[in-house]
């Protein structure tokens, strides 16, 4: 790799996500130098995954030796390719959120023996007191939320102590559901890990810890005091608060800290320097924010299948509708997250409908030749929708309920304004709640498929009134994970860790406001309020279009 050989330093970042496990390598000016992939359903087949995953109704889970093998499948990739290992510096990490890693009573002695003649895979098959690991797309565990929230106070005291209400996919409630329906493998866990403890854990070849800011999306660790809420450890180990506790150890408090040196394993198999040093991994959301390097008055909005808002906040301001999670490096500081099943696919459906030849050229040139009308509100929820909590599709004209608007081909505007209204309205609460500065929306950074859409990202300008920029670069977990290594390393060199600059090269300015349409956004925000309380209303009756 001669293009490295004048790199005195590099950064891993990895993200095991849902499919793939990822490696993005930085040096020290945080540009980009290698990227490598691992494909779960392609190169490892013989786990049976679709998709990354198991399915059987609504158990989702991924087996764990999968992950185990798949780290040696792409280091090797790596050794064939003579990547200079010795040169790394510091790894970290990042995980898909919530899921669970549950290992035996044997692993911490099977973790510290790793022979570097074998694969990962052979030594640790005995290391995991459950071999399959539920995933964030597990929605099997209704019963265990409900009791959760009814046991603490409600949906509204679990959210202000933890960040979130309960939710299926978090990690105390599918802790809740081992507890109670296979207690022995509770009782044979020596520790549980998050998928990006689990990652570290492997390189440490000793038990890492959960950081705050992944554990933040647990329903277990008190936002406030940054340790886990004994109340909750009660609830979701049926009493055995104490055995619980010692599972999962202390949460990392310092997202930079060093947790020790790399395992000999990956010295000898690899060569890795003795040297390098592992930090906490942390979720892949909380990795997305560092690499996107999101400041005061920025947001990100990832418009996929389903879309997603990061927002960096000074306080914790917790809702029964949003996320608030520690921030993975600054110890004081949060960010919200919210999250909308209807992105994509929805935006395909009224495109499918209303488009004469089912194409985005012609959706777009629909939406370039209309304008917004304040009398007319649509809500497009194709799916059970997360915020709010609500389905089916709704039509006001005039604070109406219509069939169709007397335009149809307006469902193509609405669609899209109803889905940034909705973002803005909760945006706002939120910059509400954190009274430090009130900071306006200057920024907005968009990603995801959507955002290549120019048409798309322009209704967004002018819904919040600020310029829209484009991310250039892909992998924005790993490349997190990395410049969270690379900002370890200036710690610990006792350098100047606040880079503002970093990564700013990856992103294009792609659309400025019309501010003459923002005003008409900022007087129908309120009346949106209204008319979506309506919406809820009619979906709990069914009474949908």
């Amino acid at each position: 790799m001669s293009k490295l050989d004048n790199l005195p330093n590099l950064y891993i970042g990895f993200d095991l996500s849902t499919q793939q496990l990822k490696l993005t390598v930085i040096e020290d000016t945080y540009q980009i130098v290698f990227e490598e992939t691992v494909h779960f359903d392609k190169e490892l087949p013989h786990y049976g995954t679709l998709n990354g995953v198991i399915s059987n109704g609504e158990t989702v889970a991924c087996p764990t030796l999968l992950w185990v093998e798949s780290l040696d499948i792409l280091l090797q990739k790596l050794k064939t390719k003579k990547f200079p290992f010795h040169k790394v510096r510091i790894i970290s990490g990042a995980g898909q959120q919530h899921g669970s890693i549950y290992w035996s009573h044997n692993a911490p002695f099977l973790l510290s023996s790793l022979d570097h003649s074998k694969p990962l895979v052979d030594q640790l098959k005995n290391a995991f007191s459950v071999q399959q690991s539920p995933t964030w797309q597990d929605s099997s565990t209704s019963e265990q939320c409900r009791e959760l929230e009814k046991l603490i106070g409600g949906a509204e005291v679990l959210a202000n102590l933890t960040g979130s209400k309960a939710y299926e996919r978090f990690t105390g409630n599918q802790i809740a559901k081992l507890c109670k329906a296979n207690p022995n493998a509770f009782s044979q866990t020596s520790r549980i890990s998050l998928v990006s403890s689990f990652l570290a854990t492997l390189f440490l070849g000793h038990y890492a810890p959960i950081d705050i800011s992944d554990g933040s999306g647990m329903n277990l660790l008190n936002i406030h005091t940054k340790q886990w809420e004994d109340k909750l450890l009660n609830i979701c180990s049926y009493g055995a608060e104490g055995k619980l506790k010692e599972k999962l150890d202390e949460p990392e408090i310092d997202g930079l800290k060093i947790l020790g040196n790399v395992h000999e394993y990956f010295v000898k198999k690899y060569g890795f320097s003795e040297d390098c040093k592992i930090i906490p991994f942390t979720g892949d959301n909380p990795a997305t924010l560092i690499s996107f390097n999101i400041k005061p008055g920025n947001i990100v909005i990832s418009l996929g299948t389903s879309d997603t808002v990061l927002l960096y906040t000074s306080k914790p301001c917790p809702t029964s509708e949003s996320h608030t999670l520690c921030h993975p490096i600054i110890p004081a500081s949060y960010f919200s997250m919210l999250c909308y099943k209807n992105g994509s696919l929805t935006r395909e459906h009224i495109r499918d409908i209303y488009t004469k030849d089912v194409t985005w050229e012609r959706f777009n040139i629909v939406l370039n030749s209309s304008k917004p009308i304040k009398s007319q509100i649509g809500f497009y929820f194709l799916f059970q929708e997360i915020v709010p909590f609500a389905k089916g599709i709704y039509k006001f004209d005039s604070n109406k309920l219509v069939k169709e608007f007397v335009d149809e081909n307006y469902n193509v505007r609405a669609v899209i304004e109803s889905q940034f209204l909705s973002m803005k309205l909760r945006i706002d609460k939120l910059l509400k709640d954190d009274d430090e500065k009130k900071e306006k929306i200057q920024r907005i950074i968009v990603v995801g498929g959507a955002s290549k859409n120019d048409q798309i990202v322009k209704i967004l300008a002018d819904v919040f009134g600020a310029q829209v920029w484009r991310n250039q670069g892909e992998n924005s977990a790993s490349m997190g994970a990395a410049i969270k290594a690379r900002t370890a390393f200036l710690k610990r060199e006792c350098k100047s860790i606040i880079n503002s600059n970093y990564n700013e090269e990856n992103f294009s300015l792609v659309a400025e406001p019309d501010f003459e349409n923002t005003k008409i956004y900022d007087s129908m925000i309120e009346n949106y309020q209204e008319l979506e309380k309506l919406a809820i209303q009619l979906s709990s009756t069914e009474k949908y279009i």
